[in-house]
């Protein structure tokens, strides 16, 4: 959650992300494992036929080298590699098999410190990968045959050439000989004995590379022909499956934090540690429904639920003895955050705890007390809020629903609630409450969309602030907090409506007894959304 400050996470904040965004995480990875899986089963197999060769040195390569040899194996390597699958192979393919189409192409590949290269030919059949891979391997050793022939009849041509222009210097020498009688023989006889010399190594290379020429066949040799394979090496589903997992795992993390990032909304009670409102935690109240419309603490007396909220009341108790409280306005930043139903809860259970409590209905746009204790019309809508506030008898107002706990419902509901309840009659009719009973709980509109809430503050003794889990953001509690603060009206707790049961339960009673030590009792209650 982003709430505009540095935090540095913990391990365990990290955790939260997760359980909290789990679906957010769970729904990438089922797309991309059902994507991978639908597209492997959708993929045509692929069989992978592999043949191995050896890369052997050419004889007479080095004829006018005096024997020098390339050293560098992993380049000459690379060089073979490149004609394997280069255009002049394929060529020697097609003419050899009499293909009309292009054949599939085909990989090298090195092993480690040796002179030996993988051939592979992928292929729809099993039968035809191997057949092309070995069928590589012979056109290759053919174009390196032809490759050897044409560069020793190119040599041999070359000492041909030499032994021939020798051979004519030779034939002249021997003619001066013959024709010149006068002539220095012993020089002549020098000069022909250093021609014949010369040439003798010629014609012994010559003769040599006619011999290569008869026995070569290529620097190329099978060590391992390729067989069909048994099993298609494509598609993997289970493969695919796998890393759709991870991948799908990685992305989803990436979300998780990118939405809680951006993500502000109130979920469980550590994002309010972190939001830094100054405002104590009270209860965390997760969803359930009671059988009928009543309060839980009515309906269901025994319920465990019941318990935490007289665990509230006992925090409200104790907040009355430390601030003489006795006047509480419940509201929320937005409607529908379950305002109504902490307010009759908390009444419920001060009464029944033995206070004397009046529960006013002044939501004047969205009333709900009157159908909450299905109370009749008379008595909820003749002497009413709003009726009193136009001049109805207050002694008269309200009815009884259960001991210690008088409910004054909306009334007739007029036109201009605001005007209504900033108007004197407000404060008249709470400062007539406050000698009547113990405690007067006000169930007031939601503070951001409308002022009634605002206005009221400015006559109770504390204010109760209800967010919805998940719903209600840190700038609207800051801003419906924000409002109280501007009228002097303090803000005396939050209460986490329809949080997760694990969050109530774990985020309880040890997390406002470390984190909001002005309560000495944390409530965790279940109760529905009004």
């Amino acid at each position: 959650m982003s709430d505009g400050r540095s935090q540095t996470m913990t391990f365990r904040d990290y955790w939260r992300v997760i359980i909290r965004r789990k679906w957010a995480i769970v729904i990438p990875i089922v797309a991309t494992v059902a994507a991978a899986v639908g597209l492997s089963f959708a993929q045509d197999e692929v069989y992978v036929g592999e043949a191995r060769m050896l890369i052997q040195s050419r004889p007479g390569e080095s004829l006018f080298g005096n024997d020098v040899v390339d050293t560098d194996k992993k380049r000459n390597i690379a060089n073979e590699i490149e004609v394997l699958e280069g255009g002049i192979v394929r060529d020697q393919l097609i003419e050899t098999l009499g293909l009309t189409e292009r054949p599939p192409s085909v990989t090298g590949t090195s092993h480690a410190d040796t002179d030996v290269i993988s051939v592979t030919v992928r292929s729809s059949d099993a039968d035809t990968a191997a057949a092309l891979a070995n069928a590589y391997v012979e056109a290759y050793a053919k174009v390196k045959q032809k490759q050897a022939v044409e560069g020793l009849t190119e040599a041999a041509a070359e000492l041909r050439a030499k032994v021939s222009e020798l051979q004519d210097q030779i034939d002249d020498a021997n003619a001066r000989l013959e024709s010149e009688p006068d002539v220095d023989s012993t020089l002549l006889d020098e000069q022909l004995r250093k021609l014949i010399d010369t040439q003798a190594p010629f014609i012994s290379r010559l003769d040599q590379v006619q011999v290569d020429m008869a026995l070569t066949s290529g620097s190329t040799q099978l060590i391992a022909p390729a067989v069909a394979p048994s099993d298609p090496s494509e598609p993997k589903p289970e493969r695919n499956a796998a890393i759709a997992v991870i991948a799908g795992l990685l992305l989803g993390l990436g979300l998780a934090f990118v939405i809680d990032h951006f993500d502000d909304s109130i979920s469980v009670p550590a994002d309010l540690e972190k939001a830094g409102l100054g405002v104590p935690l009270l209860a965390v109240v997760p969803m359930a429904s009671p059988p009928d419309s009543r309060p839980i603490a009515m309906s269901r007396p025994g319920d465990t639920a019941v318990a935490a909220y007289k665990a509230m009341g006992t925090n409200i108790e104790f907040v009355a003895l430390e601030q003489h409280t006795k006047v509480i306005e419940v509201t929320s930043a937005l409607p529908d955050d379950g305002k109504s139903t902490t307010a009759t809860n908390l009444a419920v259970v001060l009464a029944q705890a033995g206070s004397r409590v009046v529960l006013v209905d002044a939501d004047l746009r969205t009333p709900q007390l009157d159908k909450t204790f299905s109370l009749s019309a008379p008595a909820g809508l003749d002497s009413g809020l709003a009726d009193i506030l136009a001049g109805a008898n207050v002694d008269s107002a309200g009815s009884a629903v259960v001991d210690g706990l008088t409910v004054i419902t909306s009334g007739t509901v007029p036109g201009n609630p605001g005007e209504l309840l900033s108007g004197d009659g407000m404060r008249l009719l709470i400062e007539a409450l406050k000698h009547r009973f113990d405690y007067v709980i006000i169930d007031t509109s939601a503070t951001l969309p409308v002022s009634d809430a605002v206005a009221i503050a400015r006559h109770v003794d504390g204010v109760l602030v209800v967010s919805r889990a998940g719903r209600t953001s840190v700038s609207h509690l800051r801003g419906t907090i924000g409002h109280f603060e501007r009228v002097a009206a303090p803000v005396i707790g939050i209460v986490l409506n329809g949080a997760s049961t694990r969050s109530a339960r774990r985020y309880g009673l040890e997390y406002v007894d470390q984190h909001a030590k002005v309560l000495p009792i944390a409530a965790t209650a279940t109760s529905p959304s009004r």
